[in-house]
């Protein structure tokens, strides 16, 4: 009976829809396609500023796969010919009457990525909001890309504090009523706790790898300068948690995570994703609270423990019985790995 019934539901969707739901998704994985030779001799005849024009003007192509190759010309531009009169042209673009105009100008700051687009982002903010599915698709993985290949440095609290800001629209946006959005979201959101979780760790492992005082101090900044500004996101993505979906949930619950695995604030809701009525979900705060309370063992060795830290010991008290009570099967690492954080953290507050 499922299988009829997913058999059916696809044999109900146009053609040209389906089409354009397969290259948006076909398009998060392959790589840019080829540039049309048309648009590349036409280019060629003109100056920069022209060309630019000529390009987002083509935008109102019928044919999606120009698009994307439109998309991608613009995309490949040179350091040079993309300039600040570009990037305000492709802003403007983002609100053009025209859906595919829209549509067009994000899927160019999708594939620029990085530094470069991050003016952008504001005006993305709103496309994800867009009346038409393929805008708010475009428009979310940009800011993904925009977020995750940002080329400031590695090392800094301003990068996870950039993933936990754009997270929470992220995490909205996986409610969206479209498939092809929430898609986009989910592989978004995953770009960005990939980035956090590295920058997190990498900071944990700073102080443990250096004798300096100095670079143990900046560090220490960083890591609190984490924990209070995702302190502030937090209960926003946290929203989340009443999806009626299963792999939303977890989803949040491994964003929060990821972006605060150096506060008390995530705690209260990976409690409640412990006791979710799902069991997916409920491995899945499991595995972020090991995730975390690892860290916490790390800053423990390292004697950098911050007063958020130990405020995490009661909430950390209480995951420990749900995780020993018996009904909840829970694995043997998981209770261990919390029981020796909490020791941990004792220790170290009797230290102080």
């Amino acid at each position: 009976m499922a299988k009829h019934t997913y058999l059916s539901f696809w044999a109900r969707v146009p053609s040209r829809l389906l089409v354009y739901r397969i290259a948006v998704t076909v398009l998060s994985f392959v790589p840019p396609l080829i540039v049309s030779s048309i648009i590349c001799k036409s280019s060629a005849q003109t100056s920069n500023t022209q060309r630019v024009d000529q390009l987002i003007e083509s935008f109102n192509n019928e044919d999606l796969l120009e698009q994307l190759n439109i998309a991608t010309t613009i995309g490949k531009l040179s350091t040079r010919e993309f300039s600040r009169e570009t990037l305000g042209k492709l802003q403007q673009a983002l609100e053009n009457p025209d859906w595919r105009v829209r549509s067009g100008a994000a899927l160019v700051f999708s594939q620029k990525g990085g530094v470069v687009a991050k003016d952008a982002l504001p005006t993305l903010v709103k496309n994800l909001q867009d009346q038409n599915w393929f805008v708010r698709s475009s428009a979310t993985r940009a800011i993904g890309n925009i977020v995750a290949e940002d080329n400031g440095d590695s090392n800094s609290a301003s990068v996870v504090v950039e993933a936990a800001k754009f997270s929470r629209y992220l995490v909205e946006t996986l409610q969206d009523s479209d498939f092809s959005v929430r898609f986009s979201a989910a592989t978004a959101l995953i770009k960005l706790n990939t980035k956090s979780s590295f920058t997190i760790s990498r900071l944990i492992a700073n102080l443990n790898n250096t004798n300096d005082p100095q670079a143990r101090v900046t560090t220490s900044e960083n890591l609190k300068i984490i924990s209070n500004e995702v302190a502030l996101v937090l209960p926003s993505i946290a929203k989340a948690l009443r999806n009626s979906e299963p792999s939303v949930r977890g989803l949040t619950l491994e964003t929060i995570g990821s972006i605060g695995a150096d506060t008390s604030s995530a705690m209260p809701y990976l409690v409640e994703g412990l006791q979710d009525s799902d069991w997916t979900v409920r491995s899945k705060a499991a595995r972020t609270i090991v995730k975390i309370v690892t860290n916490l063992q790390e800053k423990a060795r390292a004697n950098s423990v911050s007063a958020s830290d130990l405020n995490a010991i009661d909430d950390l008290q209480i995951i420990q019985r749900i995780l020993q009570d018996p009904k909840n099967h829970f694995y043997n690492n998981e209770k261990e790995s919390v029981s020796l954080t909490i020791n941990a953290l004792q220790a170290a507050r009797k230290d102080r």
